[in-house]
């Protein structure tokens, strides 16, 4: 008994050790992350989008997406969706919004720092409930980048974007960001 307990005493530090490692892993890459250009595969239940990305930290994205022509555009205070069939761009404050959280990098950090880096299905995840908001933040496991993201929307459909990143810390123009450009 006294061997059992050193054994799984022993097995629990070594567990928490490589996990504090992946996470401080994790951390480093963001620290040192200013922008990602990504491919992205948004999944609304049975629904599937797909696009290109490019995310400035913090708070910064520009969308196109694929098939239906749709944008979606942070310029750090305001996001705005805009389809190819109404042409009339819905303006939101990003703070209203989930993006909030996913695209602030010191947040991510924070909560990185505060809680466990888990695994299941191959996927390294971390799971952040943020003013009733569950959130699970995905990591690619070799690279250790952000990977995508998973929440329920205010109409509780699970959305899930899967992200592939094409290229870190690019030069991207500002001009992208430009809310006045899309109205």
């Amino acid at each position: 008994m006294k061997y059992f307990l050193i054994f799984f005493s022993f097995f629990f530090f070594i567990q928490s050790s490589a996990n504090s490692d992946t996470a401080r892993q994790i951390i480093g890459n963001l620290e040192k992350a200013k922008n990602y250009s990504f491919k992205f595969v948004q999944k609304i239940n049975e629904n599937e989008e797909k696009g290109n990305c490019v995310l400035v930290f913090d708070r910064k994205i520009n969308c196109k997406y694929e098939n239906n022509g749709k944008i979606l555009i942070s310029d750090g205070k305001s996001l705005i969706i805009k389809s190819r069939s109404s042409n009339i761009p819905n303006f939101y404050k990003l703070k209203d919004t989930y993006f909030y959280k996913i695209l602030e990098k010191k947040y991510i950090i924070n909560e990185l720092s505060k809680t466990t880096v888990k695994k299941e299905y191959g996927k390294l995840y971390v799971d952040i409930n943020d003013q009733n908001i569950d959130i699970k933040i995905y990591f690619d496991k070799e690279k250790l980048y952000l990977s995508g993201w998973e929440i329920k929307d205010i109409y509780n459909n699970s959305v899930l974007t899967e992200i592939k990143i094409q290229e870190v810390n690019g030069n991207i123009s500002e001009n992208i960001f430009d809310l006045q450009r899309f109205n």
